[in-house]
């Protein structure tokens, strides 16, 4: 027998309304809009090529992240289409890819360093501790357990 191999694209969804609502997406929406665009980029071979083994794995709405599983070698057909996604269901988004990763312990390892660099980012432009007090509660609430 042979293993599949897979491969983990991480991706950032960027609102393109700047409201601070979280997405109100599903995972289905997500996975038919890639593969949407995909077919559009790279045809039915594309589409083809990508749809066996491809998986939203992981959606965090709060945090706005994903990780989306795909075989290796289709992959890069996959990490090509991401950038031109623009719609989700019915809203306007744009995908970021961050990192593609072969487990998803990896995958999970590099969102902590990545949400690190985010709170300390967040810490930064704060100016007094009545702002750094509410980037922290926020991000608590923002559920980043994995």
């Amino acid at each position: 027998m042979v293993r599949f191999k897979n491969r983990y694209l991480t991706a950032e969804i960027i609102p393109g309304d700047s409201t601070t609502q979280p997405l109100n997406v599903k995972k289905y929406d997500l996975l038919a809009s890639v593969l949407d665009v995909t077919e559009q980029i790279h045809g039915e071979f594309g589409a083809a090529a990508i749809r066996n083994g491809l998986e939203i794995k992981y959606f965090n709405e709060s945090t706005q992240i994903a990780i989306i599983r795909c075989r290796h070698g289709p992959h890069r057909l996959l990490a090509s289409s991401l950038p031109f996604l623009s719609t989700v269901g019915k809203r306007k988004v744009q995908l970021q890819s961050v990192y593609t990763g072969a487990t998803m312990l990896r995958c999970f390892k590099f969102l902590k360093i990545f949400h690190e660099d985010k709170i300390n980012e967040a810490l930064k432009t704060c100016k007094t501790e009545q702002e750094k007090k509410k980037v922290i509660e926020t991000m608590s609430k923002a559920n980043l357990e994995f």
